[in-house]
């Protein structure tokens, strides 16, 4: 129970690893805020967690949409001491291309949920912290591709090396407030689609060298960590939840062939 009558906003709270980074801060004795544009898995992961949890509709692309997300956070819990910026837009329609052919929406739709709306997300919530004057703590999802590259995903992999970049500036920007700010980076996860990297289950001996994919709970376990005292004089940093993925020199598996002939 690290985390008894502090107040956390989980933003893509609903799904995934971000319905895992809920269920965890609750059980640390947190209240939660889950934050999500999915109505239906938000209400039913609050209703699971009871009066431990609510759910907000929230885009957090839009700055009065985080600003009313909250608002809420504060008119029911009175306060918000911990943001998880884990809510990201991956793996749609025209997103998986190669630069080549990386269109102009899905470069923003890209930037203005992850980078934009992390932004938007973390100076409210540390305007929040500041004027309480009791710290608090921001982590943002990074992701692999923030330092090597995935194939076919230049605008993710541009707006988590963002993120990482974003949270070193924060922390030192914020450190005089005793405001934390970290950065997890999971590594391939299986979620209700499969994997947090890709539409098909991933064979863990091709790409992970512990021998099992990651869950969402080993996300959340670093979560609650960072959130935690447990994790008082950590700030600037990443913590990698991959199961050694980062360590090795990995080769594709999949054929990433691409006709240029277009382009000539």
């Amino acid at each position: 129970m690290r985390l008894e009558g502090k107040t956390a906003i989980v933003t893509g709270g609903a799904n995934g690893i971000g319905a895992g980074c809920v269920r965890r801060l609750a059980a640390e004795g947190a209240n939660v805020v889950i934050a999500d544009v999915d109505d239906r898995s938000g209400d039913a992961l609050a209703a699971e967690l009871s009066d431990k949890a609510i759910f907000v509709r929230c885009n957090v692309a839009e700055r009065a949409s985080v600003k009313a997300l909250f608002d809420a956070a504060v008119a029911v819990f009175g306060a918000v001491d911990v943001l998880v910026n884990n809510a990201a837009f991956v793996h749609k329609p025209g997103v998986i291309a190669n630069f080549l052919d990386y269109s102009d929406e899905a470069w923003r739709r890209t930037l203005d949920v992850n980078l934009t709306g992390m932004f938007y997300c973390a100076q409210t919530a540390a305007r929040f912290m500041a004027k309480r004057g009791h710290g608090g703590v921001i982590i943002n999802m990074s992701s692999g591709g923030a330092s090597r590259a995935h194939r076919h995903m230049f605008g993710y992999d541009t707006s988590k090396g963002g993120i990482e970049a974003a949270t070193r500036a924060m922390a030192l920007d914020l450190a005089p407030l005793n405001i934390r700010v970290n950065a997890v980076v999971p590594g391939s996860t299986r979620v209700e689609h499969g994997t947090a990297v890709g539409d098909s289950p991933v064979a863990p001996a091709a790409v992970i060298p512990l021998p099992r994919q990651g869950m969402p709970e080993d996300i959340a376990a670093a979560v609650a960590f960072l959130a935690s005292d447990d994790a008082a004089y950590i700030t600037g940093t990443r913590i990698f939840v991959d199961g050694g993925m980062d360590a090795q020199l990995r080769t594709p598996s999949v054929d990433y062939s691409y006709d240029f002939s277009q382009f000539l």
